[in-house]
């Protein structure tokens, strides 16, 4: 046998060994932490328009993608990457903020360069050549945590997730850590969406397994920020970038993008027991056309913000897939079986551009949404949450209203 094919085989076998272990990997879950929900918001509704202001971010670069965001006292901050192309080894990564207590002008500060690919490298010790996919997220002890994912050699599939944290004034980042996820160099793991957080300070983070059979995971953590253990969450293929919330202290629901190599459904699924118990998935009602969503809960209630293939007037509400070209609210209206209703669309783009990518955090009455707009910067957008439970009060009526009409020409 010649040896390149022997070689072939072999990386095969690792590959096919390595896929196994990731799957096996199950350590029980003995503690039983409960989630950090949301709390409940209630504000009478003065006939607010659902959007209260947008922003474009500065970005001195000649594309920008995939942002995180976070509030930490009267300062919002944003981070995204940026360079001359997703993937190129000049991509830093940048912090941009906004006071949200002045409440003047929304004037988002020029952004400045937070992290590179050298930097990284001396913090881990490793060669990084390229950076991405940052993500930001506050604990219940109001600690705010950074993950970023590093390239060695290769694109994404090749990539590694690294942990470090901010300093209180969010002006510092101390590395913490690189997360071993497999024993095989430690490659193919992707960080998109927040960690959910615990009351005790920890935290569960959704990441996803990117060579091959791409599936979700997810990691515990403890009150002082160590990996407890990894587990996978479903057995599905081709799912990625999963987004997960808590619905109460108990349990919490989870949504996926679909990779284009498998099909276009959007799979749901729910976890009980504090994150110890995760049921089987379910098809929702709705399309994925790979594309990453965000769960968001605002109290009470969940919503999701994605990229639905529908709802751009260019379009004339025709389905496009890999559709990134209309952004969207939706509530999730069945929490069991996973269906959800449209709101409304927050933005469109042009079939050459996308607004796709979310991030969100909540403060103050508001829902704050970034997301990459058209590769060129990111965009914000500010969503009042009156009007916002206003129009899920409304689409409740609505039913109740349908139903009863049902009924009673049985």
């Amino acid at each position: 046998m010649p040896k390149i094919l022997r070689f072939y085989c072999f990386c095969c076998c690792a590959i096919i060994i390595l896929c196994i272990i990731i799957k096996q990997q199950h350590i029980p879950y003995n503690t039983r932490v409960a989630l950090l929900t949301t709390p409940s918001y209630y504000k009478h509704y003065n006939n607010e328009p659902l959007i209260a202001y947008t922003a474009l971010l500065p970005n001195p670069e000649i594309s920008a993608h995939a942002s995180a965001l976070v509030t930490k006292d009267s300062k919002l901050m944003a981070l995204f990457y940026a360079g001359t192309r997703e993937g190129a080894e000049d991509v830093k990564i940048y912090q941009s903020f906004l006071d949200i207590k002045a409440n003047k002008s929304i004037v988002w500060s020029n952004a400045r360069v937070l992290l590179t690919p050298d930097m990284l490298t001396q913090f881990s010790g490793r060669l990084i050549r390229k950076v991405g996919n940052p993500i930001v997220f506050k604990d219940s002890y109001g600690r705010v945590h950074l993950f970023v994912v590093g390239v060695s050699l290769g694109g994404w599939a090749t990539s590694r997730i690294y942990q470090l944290r901010f300093s209180d004034d969010l002006m510092q980042i101390y590395y913490v850590r690189e997360l071993h996820l497999n024993p095989f160099a430690n490659y193919s793991h992707l960080v998109r969406t927040p960690a959910m957080p615990l009351e005790n300070g920890g935290f569960i983070l959704a990441f996803s397994h990117e060579m091959w059979h791409k599936f979700p995971l997810i990691g515990a953590f403890d009150k002082h920020g160590n990996m407890l253990f990894t587990r996978r969450i479903n057995n599905l293929k081709a799912q990625l970038q999963p987004s997960i919330v808590a619905l109460n202290p108990k349990d919490c629901v989870a949504l996926y993008r679909t990779n284009n190599r498998y099909d276009t459904n959007a799979y749901y699924q729910t976890c009980t027991d504090y994150g110890k118990t995760w049921h089987s998935t379910q098809t929702s009602n709705l399309y994925n056309y790979d594309s990453s969503v965000l769960l968001v809960n605002i109290g009470n209630e969940v919503i999701l913000i994605t990229n639905d293939g529908k709802h751009n007037p260019l379009f004339k509400n025709n389905t496009q897939k890999k559709d990134r070209q209309s952004l969207s609210l939706y509530w999730l209206q069945d929490k069991i079986k996973g269906k959800f209703i449209y709101i409304d669309t927050i933005d469109t783009a042009p079939q050459t551009g996308e607004v796709s990518y979310p991030a969100a955090t909540l403060s103050n009455g508001v829902l704050h949404i970034t997301y990459t707009y058209n590769r060129k910067t990111i965009k914000h957008t500010a969503i009042n949450l009156q009007a916002l439970h206003h129009n899920i009060t409304f689409i409740k009526q609505t039913m109740m209203q349908h139903d009863s009409i049902q009924k009673d020409n049985l």
